[in-house]
């Protein structure tokens, strides 16, 4: 059977907050956490993913608090450990003592989070293109999408322009892909409470995690776009440097949505890495 976000759609009860997700296979658990940017959601992220995944791993692919069908709930100032309380909750509402926990962008500084806070449930580790390091040359850059609610508002051709800036080839930009990420971007109560797009420092929702990493524990893999254009690859090496056993793979050619520009390559690498002893 072919899997669509229909037939992979579960909620959950997170403690207050009602969780959206997209479930599919058996096996150990891999929890996969989207970026955050307007209009973004885990399918969108990882969907073309799933079914290669879900032949290893019981893989669920949530939206974040705030984010899709998840609850919107009010988060005032950090978000990172109001984020990663909120899947540990779902964690336990499903009975999963232990998962490998996946984070791209805002969800890799999640990921980061609950390894620090809660070492026990984290297995292994897959960090893409996330804050959480430190690089020693770029200088700090204004994302596409953090005026996008701004000046003439939310468009089409806006949400085409902020995804395109994302990755190193135009072509993987479906008009498909945009028009989902457009249409959630206007959901009146995404507009409501979601941080991105609306100004302000960028980043300053997010914990800063780099002085910690040397605490993690779990195996890592770092996966990191060479193009892209929002955190520098050298993140990836100042967190290899920091945590004790981490390994990194970095795609040229390729920006910061790897899944989407590298699906094949992607899914390998995660599939072969979690399968180690």
């Amino acid at each position: 059977m072919r899997l669509t976000p229909e037939n992979t759609s579960r909620f959950v009860q997170a403690g207050p907050v009602k969780i959206h997700y997209h479930e599919a296979g058996e096996g150990p658990v891999l929890l996969c956490i989207h970026g955050g940017a307007p209009g973004a959601f885990g399918w969108s992220n990882f969907g073309r993913n799933l079914e290669a995944l879900s032949q290893n791993f019981r893989t669920l692919i949530v939206d974040l608090p705030g984010y899709g069908k998840s609850d919107k709930p009010a988060i005032d100032g950090v978000r990172t450990g109001a984020y990663a309380q909120c899947f540990k909750d779902m964690l336990a509402a499903l009975n999963i003592e232990k998962a490998h926990i996946l984070g791209m962008a805002t969800g890799g500084s999640v990921a980061i989070k609950m390894a620090l806070e809660s070492p026990g449930i984290v297995d292994k580790l897959v960090l893409i293109n996330c804050p959480g390091g430190l690089s020693l040359f770029q200088q700090k850059s204004t994302p596409a999408t953090h005026s996008y609610y701004q000046g003439e508002g939310p468009s089409m051709e806006r949400m085409r322009a902020s995804m395109e800036r994302l990755v190193f080839d135009k072509r993987c930009i479906t008009d498909e892909m945009v028009r989902e990420r457009y249409e959630a971007s206007i959901a009146p109560e995404f507009m409501d409470q979601a941080p991105e797009g609306k100004g302000g420092k960028p980043g300053e929702n997010l914990e800063v995690l780099w002085p910690e990493l040397h605490r993690i524990e779990a195996q890592t893999l770092i996966i990191w776009g060479r193009d892209n254009p929002t955190l520098n690859y050298d993140n990836s090496l100042f967190m290899l440097n920091r945590i004790k056993n981490s390994r990194v793979h970095i795609h040229s050619q390729c920006g910061l949505l790897v899944p989407i520009e590298k699906p094949e390559e992607f899914n390998l690498e995660v599939t072969g890495f979690l399968n180690l002893k």
